[in-house]
């Protein structure tokens, strides 16, 4: 094998053949450089992985010159705005798991630009639990029973779910948070389980697909998508260019 690689105008085609011919060739060769075939298989991986979040990057950048010309329309209400100034010129709306990382890392990026941009912004929060962890429904039944009896208390149940996700690993957690907010746990019972709370929830999961979304956050700035956990930078540069005031 020595010979037929190593010599210098062996084609690619020689090669191939010798390979199609002695197979265990190939295997020869890692055995003897495990820690060399390691490495370039790593690499290989790296490579691909930047290639697709490259991809991904620029799928995203095309849809979002679509978005800011016709941007998405989610269903909203008042009813269903959970902080900011109704009829604000920038509108956030936030699909999010409350048991994904992700989520959790752009909890305090979002409540940035809420702060940034007070009187002048609005946030909806939007349920899309995913089936793989197991606590993010019930949260979402609870968040949106307290919803029912005060927004400022939603807010500060969501708060402090993202804040202390790491211990959110059972219903008693939820409750412990859903009491800390203020609450009234008699109420929040009774309301957990009825049809109107569970619709909403289960509205908002319909809309997330039907939009074409996959993974959460989703964070939609006056209707323009951003996926995954983004910097404020990102989320500013959407606010910039679909607040520009008509010359």
């Amino acid at each position: 094998m020595v010979s037929v690689l190593g010599a210098c105008a062996t084609s690619d085609k020689q090669i191939a053949d010798y390979l199609k011919k002695n197979p265990k060739a190939v295997f020869d060769v890692i055995e003897d450089n495990p820690e060399q075939f390691i490495e370039v298989v790593n690499k290989a991986a790296r490579k691909a992985q930047q290639n697709q979040q490259q991809k991904q990057m620029s799928e995203m950048k095309k849809q979002q010159e679509q978005q800011i010309i016709n941007p998405l329309k989610p269903a909203l209400s008042n009813a269903r705005r959970l902080s900011g100034t109704a009829k604000a010129k920038i509108t956030i709306v936030e699909y999010a798991d409350f048991q994904c990382p992700a989520c959790a890392m752009s909890h305090p990026v979002i409540k940035e630009v809420m702060k940034e941009n007070a009187g002048n912004v609005q946030l909806y929060y939007k349920h899309m639990p995913l089936s793989f962890h197991p606590m993010a429904e019930p949260a979402a039944y609870y968040f949106e029973a307290i919803f029912k009896q005060d927004r400022a208390k939603a807010l500060k149940f969501y708060d402090l779910l993202f804040e202390n996700q790491k211990s959110l690993k059972n219903v008693d957690f939820i409750r412990q948070m859903a009491k800390k907010s203020g609450a009234d746990m008699a109420k929040v019972a009774k309301d957990i389980t009825s049809t109107e709370v569970q619709m909403i929830v289960k509205n908002d999961m319909s809309e997330f697909e039907k939009m074409g979304f996959t993974g959460t956050p989703v964070i939609l700035v006056n209707g323009v998508a951003l996926h995954g956990a983004q910097p404020k930078e990102e989320i500013d540069k959407i606010i910039a260019l679909t607040t520009v005031e008509p010359k």
